[in-house]
């Protein structure tokens, strides 16, 4: 018998939404009625990606970004309000779970997206916030906080194998969560399939992010691939903004692209930039290809990641004050990249939770 799951992922960037499109196909291809919730551009680009599917929106969580990059200490300050989402998108959903007769919500970091009525998931692959040097001593308290809102879910998601190098480190450890753990592979509508033949892009950069931060990093791109002897397309990330730039050259622009569509202008030669945010270190390593990693200033997560990798020799780290596109190109080939298998963990996730 078919089921109705509510997948509600977080509107903050466009990672959550990319990557609950995989998840959304594998519901589909298992006969199940999938309803979205979700809010401002995760949800804009889930409707156009599924245009036949019925889509509720839910409390924007309305993060203010800081200017100066200094993000944990402008997130704490939030808590106040984030925590009154939680509450309204708490009574949201459960309203949507109703007029459905939801039986399943797989809620993508979205902490009030659960019923009493429902089988409930959280999906996510930030289980342990890294906190900066300077709020260190704050770590175990806020982590502790982190896992009593995960523990009010059945399970926990985590987007990554099972065996082997794990993309996420230590970001997906945190002792304090008790509900039952599971991984459930690397979730990207990225195919190597799709991969170019032929090179067509030296440079494909993809941005994302929060403003002012995005055009903080379009505007330094810009400027050193207009120096640069290469061909290079850039590839915007605002999914709302019909006004296209004009190429310059060699230098092309999009403003915002599918990941299917992306995939056929990168060949295995081409180097990839991009933030280091999970969802976009998913997709590359689903390719296979070398990426400059370059975190948003302030993002802990983001600065792990990209150090953690740099470490291990996958993708290439710089930060975005220092961006050296042409030191990038000279060193690509000391980093490794990745390439992970076919996922069968989310089909296998999916079956037990369906058949249940």
């Amino acid at each position: 018998m078919s089921k109705t799951v509510i997948v509600a992922p977080l509107n903050w960037g466009l990672g959550h939404a990319t990557r609950s499109k995989t998840v959304i196909d594998n519901l589909l291809a298992a006969g199940c009625k999938v309803i979205i919730a979700s809010d401002g551009n995760s949800l804009s680009v889930l409707k156009r990606q599924f245009p036949v599917l019925q889509a509720e929106e839910l409390p924007s969580y309305s993060p203010v970004y800081p200017l100066n990059g200094n993000m944990v200490w402008a997130m704490l300050k939030q808590t106040p309000k984030m925590l009154l989402n939680i509450s309204n998108e708490q009574s949201a959903i459960k309203k949507i779970a109703s007029k459905y007769n939801a039986e399943i919500i797989i809620s993508d970091n979205r902490y009030g997206c659960f019923t009493n009525f429902t089988k409930n998931i959280f999906l996510s692959h930030q289980l342990m916030i890294q906190s900066p040097e300077s709020l260190l001593f704050l770590r175990p308290s806020i982590n502790r906080l982190h896992a009593k809102y995960i523990n009010r879910f059945h399970e926990c998601w985590i987007p990554d194998v099972e065996h082997g190098f794990k993309l996420s480190g230590i970001l997906s450890e945190n002792k304090f969560i008790k509900i039952p753990k599971y991984n459930c592979g690397l979730l990207s509508s990225f195919q190597s399939s799709n991969l170019s033949n032929d090179k067509k892009y030296d440079i494909v950069a993809i941005l994302s992010g929060p403003e002012p931060q995005r055009t903080i990093f379009e505007g330094k791109i810009i400027e050193q691939l207009e120096k640069l002897h290469c061909s290079a397309l850039l590839i915007r990330g605002k999914i709302s903004d019909p006004n296209e730039i004009p190429d310059r050259g060699a230098l092309q622009f999009k403003n915002y692209m599918p990941a299917d569509e992306i995939a056929k202008f990168i060949n295995t030669d081409t180097l990839v930039i991009c933030r280091s945010g999970y969802s976009t270190i998913m997709d590359i390593a689903q390719l296979g290809v070398r990426a400059l990693l370059v975190p948003t200033p302030g993002q802990t997560e983001q600065e792990y990641l990209a150090s953690y990798l740099e470490e291990n020799k996958i993708f290439m780290m710089q930060t975005q004050s220092n961006i050296d596109i042409q030191n990038a190109i000279e060193k690509k080939l000391e980093y490794a990249a990745i390439r992970i298998e076919k996922n069968i963990l989310l089909q296998q996730n999916l079956n037990r939770i369906l058949l249940s």
